[in-house]
């Protein structure tokens, strides 16, 4: 019960501070709206242009920045203000308390799916109909599932090393490519394919297009969800020792505050 406690509270407090980062609306709302009507633009004529595919990539490209951005300075954000060693000296474990607040980036990020099916719907006048909604429903769960994550092995790296940390914030574009959010990654060269099959967020995308695309049989859908899970839970493992290594150096080291 203090778990679910927890995570309600930090969920609830990570969704007030995003509601008013202007970062972060404009990751969640505006920067998808814009890639979805520059594909539709240029793709709508094609024969072969689906817009339920570019409506999920797209969305699913707000989720990643949002989950990105939110991840790699969230503990840094606790550092600026002068709380890091509190919130390292409560309690709760350290990894669960801001994996509780991501909850909150998850739960802000899905209004990027709502937006980007109403441009696809009302602005160009599009019928988008999920071809495979029990799996659809299956599928974004553990979409999101795996992209908090990400964001959880973000959190610690984000703060234990600046230099990295400016570095992740480049990754928002290679992921979208890598991931396959907008197009197949065999349209990527071959040898970036074994980088794309060992990243959550192409298997996240992978099962969101296909099960809204109805283009993949239950078979092959449950190979993809065990390679999502699988993925995420190998992430979620490599986060545990930096989060170790940041209560360190906050509670022994002293390393970590500003002043």
């Amino acid at each position: 019960m203090n778990v679910l406690r927890i995570l309600r509270s930090g969920a609830k407090l990570q969704l007030g501070h995003l509601a008013t980062d202007r970062l972060m609306l404009f990751g969640v709302i505006v920067q998808p709206f814009f890639i979805a009507v520059t594909v539709m633009f240029m793709l709508r004529h094609r024969p072969d242009f689906d817009p339920v595919y570019v409506v999920i990539g797209s969305a699913v490209s707000g989720l990643w920045s949002t989950v990105l951005f939110s991840g790699t300075w969230i503990i840094g954000s606790e550092r600026w203000l002068g709380t890091l060693e509190l919130v390292a000296g409560s309690p709760p474990p350290l990894m669960l308390i801001f994996a509780a607040r991501l909850l909150g980036t998850m739960a802000y990020s899905l209004l990027s799916l709502v937006l980007n099916y109403t441009v696809g719907a009302w602005l160009f006048g599009y019928e988008l109909g999920l071809r495979d909604p029990a799996g659809f429903l299956v599928s974004l769960p553990l979409a999101l599932f795996a992209l908090w994550c990400v964001g959880v092995l973000l959190a610690p790296i984000g703060v234990l090393w600046r230099p990295v940390a400016r570095f992740l914030t480049i990754l928002e574009y290679p992921v979208f490519m890598l991931g396959g959010f907008m197009f197949p990654i065999l349209l990527m060269p071959a040898w970036s394919n074994g980088i794309s099959y060992a990243l959550p967020p192409y298997w996240a995308a992978e099962a969101l297009h296909a099960t809204s695309s109805g283009t993949t049989q239950w078979a092959s859908l449950a190979a993809v969800w065990a390679a999502l899970l699988a993925t995420s839970l190998a992430t979620l493992a490599m986060a545990v020792p930096f989060y170790a290594l940041v209560l360190r150096r906050a509670r022994r080291a002293g390393t970590l505050a500003l002043t």
